[in-house]
């Protein structure tokens, strides 16, 4: 009997600040971008997944054109793309939603996101190190690391420290020392 293989969805929410920051236009001055992981289950449509249930990880994301990107690179397809509305405002943003075909696309792609959301400033030679490094990293490794990031989440979410998801992309952090990107 084989094992089945489990399937991942990813999409993108903003929540809202708890106070605005001026130094960004529209609606990031009010809102933050999280990427939210969903598992599928075995049957289950993955338009219909994102959003209904809790999700398995979310936190908050950046250079979220760069994690579509990679999405695609790891064989992931987006489903559909939602325009959702920002609730009490007139803004609509683009929500797709994205299905990984395997969990080591999942965990590469989770990896990718937490260490992409550590950087400040969009350099294209530092985020294309950090793809090849990823695509050509041990799925054990990337196993240990992912797994880390995921025990962080479940550990730091239930307490009740506000600045959980710094200490969550610590890993991300440690990611680009380790391999000498920062």
């Amino acid at each position: 009997m084989m094992a089945r293989e489990g399937r991942y969805v990813f999409t993108f929410t903003a929540r809202k600040r708890k106070k605005p920051y001026y130094r960004y236009e529209g609606i990031l001055r009010t809102h933050r971008f999280y990427i939210e992981y969903y598992s599928l289950l075995e049957g289950q449509e993955p338009s219909r997944a994102a959003g209904n249930g809790e999700a398995r990880i979310a936190f908050p994301v950046r250079f979220m054109e760069l994690v579509l990107d990679f999405s695609r690179e790891l064989g992931g397809e987006t489903v559909e793309v939602r325009m959702s509305k920002i609730r009490g405002q007139n803004l609509y943003y683009e929500k797709p939603i994205v299905l990984l075909p395997n969990e080591v696309a999942f965990r590469r792609h989770l990896l990718f996101a937490v260490t992409v959301s550590t950087y400040k400033k969009p350099l294209e030679a530092r985020f294309n190190a950090l793809r090849n490094l990823l695509l050509t990293m041990n799925a054990n490794l990337i196993n240990i690391l992912s797994t880390i990031v995921m025990d962080r989440y479940r550990e730091l979410k239930a307490s009740s420290n506000p600045a959980w998801h710094w200490h969550m992309l610590r890993v991300g952090r440690a990611v680009k020392v380790l391999y000498k990107l920062d």
